[in-house]
């Protein structure tokens, strides 16, 4: 886990959303290998191990493959990765993007094509995860800040309601939001396109307060 994206995330309980409190046991450069996360609110710890940290509730099973786009190919291939760029508007440079389930795929090709940094939310077990990627395993929910990602791109299992309504919420204002075409468009997001296989919308800005006028 990249230290510097402990920040962005939040407790998955149902509470007053707050910052969690990072216990580090070894750290490799910016990497959080063991360590804990901890909510001053709920008490809970969430215990950080090989550089995932384990959010799930219980003894909640690794999330299992589905038959959707990304779990049906073995490994991306060069216009997958740079599909999924394009629609995630990774043009500019920084910013945080989650790949939740077996959308985690093509991580190990938009590491070399993007700047910013990417979270893999609940990957499949097929997923290839290498050291220097941030990974978070919960029991279907997506608990990170508000306002915080430039862009979400979710599989066929991660696409339900809720999920993408906290995804909604989790973008900055022009942020994409990338899921498969069965999947319903949330509210908060404007839909840019769309074709068989997924559509991809972007955040809209929240309308501001009128603001009054007076005659001089």
């Amino acid at each position: 886990m990249f230290i510097e994206l402990v920040d962005s995330l939040r407790c998955p309980e149902p509470h007053d959303e707050t910052w969690l409190v990072a216990t580090i046991d070894r750290l490799d450069g910016r990497h959080i290998v063991e360590g804990s996360l901890g909510c001053p609110i709920c008490r809970q710890v969430y215990p950080i191990r090989d550089g995932v940290v384990e959010m799930r509730r219980g003894e909640t099973p690794p999330h299992p493959p589905h038959d959707d786009t990304y779990g049906r190919m073995p490994l991306p291939s060069d216009d997958d990765v740079s599909r999924c760029a394009a629609l995630l508007g990774m043009a500019e440079p920084g910013g945080l993007y989650v790949l939740a389930g077996a959308a985690g795929k093509v991580t190990n090709g938009l590491d070399q094509v993007t700047e910013g940094k990417l979270l893999l939310v609940s990957p499949t077990d097929d997923v290839v995860l290498t050291s220097d990627l941030s990974v978070l395993r919960a029991s279907g929910t997506l608990p990170v800040a508000a306002g915080v990602v430039r862009g979400v791109l979710l599989d066929a299992a991660s696409a339900t309601e809720l999920f993408l309504a906290q995804a909604e919420r989790a973008l900055v204002a022009g942020g994409r939001l990338v899921a498969p075409a069965h999947a319903p468009l949330p509210a908060g997001v404007r839909e840019l396109a769309r074709d068989e296989r997924e559509w991809v919308a972007v955040k809209e800005s929240a309308a501001s307060a009128p603001v009054p006028l007076r005659r001089r």
